[in-house]
């Protein structure tokens, strides 16, 4: 028996929602339990995990009351972000956090079990989840084969075993035609945190969305925050020093370290005995013994979520002002720097290139040139950057471009596609 909602699920890599359409045929996003008891529209996608007494299971949240669990544990805690990037990778089966072995299938479900005990009303077995039109790590279609395997079964082992996918974009260009009352010829760009999508659609109230063409590429927020990673928080944690070694010798703190602080959800894999160890010994020998410390201290602490924060508040800044500071403060690390709007699109010149060239590649397969484009709807968290919005208006012109609900839309317009099948 079918369920009576119609039930759209956005599993980010940043932030997760659920919206339903039910007897009144509107799509709305059900509210989940946030900060110090008020009401969010979405979830971090983050998991916390707490050591148990002998004999007690691992206490696990997920969520808003994660991050809570997470502030409060005194570093004791382990935190995961990012899960879903591991979706594409061969190479990603499983960890193992405080003794206890968990298949990649299992955290994401552990996640999305508590979403759902965590939503105000049962949400039944069938759901209209969402995906990107590339996984982030995808390089064959195989790569991307694996991805919805994974993610199919980690939605069936968290309860819902009558599952639809569809692309984010076309989600969010639902959720647009949901607004008009006339038909447009619309691109449609979804930021996420790890992938960027992109859909040329015509949109109405009497023909949904009709796709002409569809491009990604897997990288966005989070390869924003690489960039000043890079720039900002790596150079004050040692990179680029040396540590004397064995024998009078001296060697360059390895490179793989830093590369891993780029991605949250590497990060958060950083904190094990090896690493550690490793980081002792060049922390006996560091010639930047202040940056090596802190090195240590971020990756033993596990402190990529406050850092993430720090670098979230930062981009923030420079979305309202052409200058801000780069401000993270834990006991024993300080990094203050002054950061402005115009080296950070410096930095992420790079990903604005491939960006532009998604883009390029969505107009060409539609066989549609950027002045028949009517509107341009940019979502998700990322498209509130100014050098992003600002490259969509370079193209399309500011007139056109129009946003909002950026955080919530993919799910509105998943549970509306749910509603249609």
């Amino acid at each position: 028996m079918r369920s009576p909602i119609a039930l759209g699920l956005d599993f980010g890599t940043t932030n997760s929602a659920l919206a339903i359409v039910d007897g009144d045929g509107a799509a709305r996003v059900l509210p989940l339990p946030g900060k110090d008891g008020a009401r969010a529209s979405y979830w971090r996608t983050v998991l916390c995990f707490e050591p148990a007494a002998d004999g007690e299971p691992l206490r696990i949240s997920a969520g808003a009351p994660a991050i809570e669990r997470y502030a409060g544990s005194e570093g004791v805690a382990r935190l995961l972000q990012s899960i879903k990037s591991h979706l594409a990778s061969s190479s990603f089966t499983d960890t193992t956090i405080f003794g206890k072995r968990f298949r990649l299938e299992e955290l994401i479900a552990t996640y999305l079990r508590a979403l759902r005990a965590a939503a105000p009303i049962d949400l039944g077995r069938r759901v209209v989840c969402g995906r990107p039109v590339r996984y982030w790590g995808a390089e064959t279609e195989a790569d991307d084969a694996r991805a919805i395997t994974r993610m199919r079964a980690a939605l069936a082992l968290a309860g819902f075993d009558e599952v639809t996918f569809a692309p984010e974009p076309i989600a969010a260009a639902h959720a647009y035609a949901a607004r008009l009352d006339r038909q447009e010829r619309v691109v449609i760009a979804d930021f996420g945190g790890g992938t960027s999508d992109f859909s040329v659609v015509e949109v109405g109230p009497a023909i949904g969305a009709r796709v002409l063409a569809t491009s990604g590429v897997a990288l966005a927020g989070d390869a924003f925050d690489a960039r000043m990673i890079d720039a900002v928080v790596a150079p004050a944690l040692g990179k680029g020093s040396r540590y004397r070694v064995e024998f009078g010798g001296e060697a360059p703190v390895p490179a793989w370290i830093y590369n891993r602080l780029r991605r949250w959800h590497h990060l958060s894999m950083l904190k094990t005995t090896e690493t550690l160890t490793l980081l002792e010994r060049i922390a006996d020998g560091a010639l930047d013994r202040v940056g090596i410390d802190r090195l240590v201290r971020v990756v033993d602490e596990d402190l990529g979520l406050p850092l993430h924060g720090a670098v979230e508040a930062a981009k923030l800044a420079l979305t309202a002002a052409p200058a801000a500071t780069f401000d993270f403060g834990r006991p024993g690390i300080a990094i203050a720097a002054a950061i402005t709007r115009a080296g950070f699109d410096g930095w992420i010149a790079p990903e604005l290139e491939a960006i532009d060239a998604a883009i390029d590649q969505a107009l060409a397969a539609a066989g549609v040139a950027a002045t028949s484009i009517d509107r341009v709807f940019a979502t998700g968290g990322s498209s509130l950057v100014p050098a992003v919005r600002g490259a969509l208006a370079a193209r399309f012109g500011a007139e056109r471009l129009v946003g909002g609900e950026e955080l919530t839309s993919v799910a509105a317009g998943l549970a509306s596609m749910a509603a249609r099948t």
